[in-house]
């Protein structure tokens, strides 16, 4: 891969990444690394053993990386919808490329295995499910209302309804400082799931438990430490 490709790609998920950079403060792993350090892994079995005897919950899981391997898209984004030539990531605030995104409704990004697997426990428990994702909606659409992602990913993954999706724009409100805290707090959840560092820290904005998801080796988003809160992961959870 040519270096340049290398530069827009580690940039792409900088750009959207809006919340505290907060230090790690525990030894994690990343997805490719050789070897997986000891981590406070878990399996899907051990999240619904530690829910034993509790009533429904909320649950709430973000969209890229999480649910969906959707790097194809930013990878076209970055060839066909920059307005900068000097930003390598402008595409990423052209409404143009979300429109795209939008309009497409993921048709093309490949659903996770383990997000199937932790979807099923989830709603053969009774939970209620909330999808949070740092995104940009299509133009003119309202938050939390159907969608063609809303209905796709109720294709993906079995569901028994349409779960809205709540579209932060990768932009923190409510007088937080991660932009997926307010709508965590809005649905009452109790635990979300997701792959980035600001998926963990806003679960603990909130006072709730966040469980991290590992990315997917060839994600076009740079790896994150999986661990590097002393969060749980996700055992297999790349894929």
């Amino acid at each position: 891969m040519k270096k340049v490709s290398l530069l827009f790609l580690t940039l792409a998920t900088l750009a959207m990444a809006k919340g505290p950079h907060i230090p790690y403060t525990h030894q994690g792993f990343y997805s490719t690394d050789n070897v997986q350090k000891a981590v406070h892994f878990v399996s899907v079995e051990d999240i619904e053993n530690s829910l034993k005897g509790q009533p429904p919950i909320n649950v709430s899981f973000d969209i890229d990386d999480t649910l969906v391997h959707s790097s194809g898209y930013f990878r076209y984004g970055q060839d066909h919808f920059q307005t900068d030539p000097k930003n390598p990531v402008s595409y990423l605030h052209n409404q143009k490329f979300w429109d795209f995104v939008s309009k497409s409704g993921d048709e093309f990004s490949i659903p996770k295995k383990s997000a199937q697997d932790l979807i099923n426990m989830h709603l053969k428990r009774g939970d209620k499910i909330f999808f949070i994702t740092g995104r940009t909606p299509l133009s003119g659409q309202k938050n939390y209302t159907s969608t063609k992602l809303s209905r796709t990913l109720k294709r993906f993954f079995n569901l028994p309804y349409e779960v809205y999706v709540e579209y932060t724009r990768d932009t923190p409100t409510g007088g937080y400082q991660c932009d997926k805290s307010y709508y965590i707090k809005k649905h009452n959840v109790a635990i979300h799931y997701g792959d980035s560092d600001d998926d963990i820290l806003a679960a603990r904005e909130v006072g709730i438990r966040g469980i991290r998801v590992q990315r997917a080796y060839n994600s076009t988003n740079p790896q994150k430490m999986n661990g590097g809160y002393g969060e749980e992961v996700l055992i297999n959870s790349a894929w």
